[in-house]
């Protein structure tokens, strides 16, 4: 058998085949000529639309968004207009405009004077933040730790505060006033608890002052502390402005 027998058709064969690219051909010349037109369509209706747009804006002052898409204008739908004002001068609508915000105004310590001083118990914190190379925690710390002594007998004690070391309380000192505001603590009425609360005590001393008071009764004077083995020399001498008998 040949080459040439694989090609060769029936006449009914060959009738089918030549309809088939028949159809073939008019679907390719219907396609090309339905992109065609919808091309022709868009170009010009969205010609049209830019000519009103154009119309619209030279007359009234307003621009008109133009509506490229054919099925938006068949089925109804509206423009949408965007105004941006006239050109002589007006000002853009207010909720374009952008305001600047509002920052809170921080308060400004004034800072003491050469010369100016405050009272060493009687000041609080804005006072205290006046000096100097005191701030916000030096002097949160200092009324804290006055507090609890129930004020400071000297100045010195100042050194005692957490971070105050002896570079800064020279720095501070020529601004600050001496006085006797201080409080005393009433042993033997004072609670367990408000006798603990004292820096100068710890835990033994005030187990030793409760037991003493219940043994003998009221204390007298700093002395019967001081024959105490919980108290040292050094803790009598720095007690003794505070304890009240």
């Amino acid at each position: 058998m040949r080459w040439k027998d694989f090609l060769y058709f029936q006449r009914g064969s060959r009738l089918a085949v030549l309809l088939l690219m028949i159809l073939i051909v008019l679907t390719l010349i219907l396609q090309i000529l339905l992109t065609t037109r919808r091309s022709s369509e868009f170009v010009l209706q969205q010609n049209d639309s830019l000519i009103r747009a154009f119309e619209l804006f030279r007359r009234s002052g307003q621009v008109v968004q133009p509506d490229t898409a054919g099925h938006n204008e068949r089925s109804g739908k509206e423009r949408k207009i965007v105004s941006h004002g006239n050109r002589r001068g007006e000002a853009a609508p207010p909720s374009v405009e952008r305001k600047h915000p509002e920052y809170p105004a921080y308060p400004v310590t004034v800072k003491l004077r050469p010369g100016e001083t405050i009272s060493l118990n009687e000041s609080d914190t804005s006072r205290w933040k006046m000096i100097p190379g005191i701030g916000s925690t030096y002097a949160a710390r200092i009324v804290g730790y006055r507090e609890l002594l129930g004020g400071y007998v000297c100045m010195d004690q100042l050194q005692e505060v957490y971070g105050v070391d002896a570079e800064l309380y020279a720095r501070i000192s020529h601004y600050i006033t001496p006085d006797s505001l201080y409080r005393r603590l009433p042993v033997n009425r004072a609670a367990f608890s408000d006798l603990l609360r004292h820096p100068y005590l710890n835990y033994e001393q005030v187990k030793a002052i409760v037991n003493l008071r219940r043994k003998k009764g009221d204390i007298q004077s700093i002395r019967e502390l001081a024959m105490l083995d919980q108290f040292t020399d050094a803790d009598i001498i720095r007690l003794e402005p505070y304890l009240e008998f």
